[in-house]
Formats: C-alpha cells, structure tokens, sequence
C-alpha cells in the first residue's frame, strides 16, 4: 500500500520551524538547516518543499497572515465586546501570542525593502482595516458614537491597538495595561 503524505502539514511544520528560527534568532539566520533543526526534520525535505530561502520566507508570511483570525460571529448580541476582543487580539499576551507578534514585527520590517512580502503586509493591512470599520459600525448601532466617520475610527483603532502591541513587546507597558487603554479608547468613541 502507498504511503500517504499530506503535504500541506508538512509545508505548515517547515513554516512553524522558520518562525521558531525567526523568533529566537532573526530572520538573517534564517538557511535550510535551522530550519530544519528547529522543526526537527531532515534539510532535503525543506529544501523538497521550498527551493529557495526566499520562497520559504515568503510562504511564512503567508501562512501567518493566514493563521489570523479577523472575524467574529455574526450572532453576538455585545457588538462593543466584538470590537474589544478584535482590538485585544492584536496584544501579545502570552507566548505564542508572542512569538507571533515578534515573526510579524520581522515581516512588516522586511516588507519596506521586499516587495513581494510589502504584498501581502499591506493586503493584510487593508483585510485588518476593514474588519474593524464592519465592527465599529456594528458597535455604534449600540451607542451615540462618535463625530468621526466610522472608517476613521477604525483606522485610529486598529493604530493604536498596533503601537500598544509594540509597547507590550518591548516591555514599555503590560497587556493589562493595553487592554485597559483600548477598553476606555473603545468607550469613548462608540457610546
């Protein structure tokens, strides 16, 4: 009987060792055989998957623009609790939310000289923007809201949920502390 791969698991542990080589050494160590050290595999089947060290790049930043989750459910009844978790989820709060926030960091610093990566950043970006414009709108149906325009709340939403995420990861301030500053954010501009 013939074996059978699933090759897209494969694929997928290749890209979770190049973030692990990412997040613990920087993307400039970053070759065939970190990565298959990290994801404890042989070189030849990363290099089977991925001719190229670039293209191994490349398809981990896909893979983790894939793995975000920008929805929500149609059915909650607190749409400004919506909001707030979208908002939260940008926060580091843990380790592998930790991990994921410095592999991004990484991408979005390589897309300014990487067109193909600036690709997929900025495609994010805008996916990113207008999941929260659909939030904020649907939380404002629960409140006054603000005099500003509901995409320019989202724009400054999203912004400072990013800046906060830095913070958190730099140690400049605590996720506790970012919560509490997009909750009261939150608050202000949609009841």
């Amino acid at each position: 009987m013939p074996k059978i791969v699933d090759h897209a698991a494969r694929r997928t542990e290749i890209v979770h060792g190049l973030w692990q080589v990412i997040y613990t050494r920087g993307i400039d160590a970053v070759t065939f055989r970190s990565v298959a050290d990290a994801a404890g595999i042989s070189i030849g089947r990363v290099q089977h998957y991925f001719p190229s060290r670039e293209g191994l790049i490349l398809e981990g930043c896909r893979q983790l623009v894939a793995s975000a989750d920008l929805g929500g459910s149609d059915d909650a009844k607190d749409r400004v609790a919506e909001l707030t978790e979208f908002l939260h989820a940008f926060i580091p709060s843990g380790e592998a939310m930790r991990m994921g926030a410095s592999v991004w960091f990484t991408y979005v610093a390589k897309a300014v000289g990487d067109p193909d990566i600036a690709e997929i950043v900025v495609a994010n970006d805008r996916r990113t923007e207008e999941a929260a414009t659909a939030k904020v709108e649907r939380a404002r149906a629960q409140g006054d809201g603000s005099v500003l325009s509901v995409a320019d709340v989202a724009v400054r939403l999203v912004a400072l949920a990013k800046g906060l995420a830095q913070d958190v990861m730099l140690d400049v301030r605590s996720p506790a502390s970012a919560y509490r500053i997009l909750d009261d954010e939150v608050e202000r501009v949609v009841s």
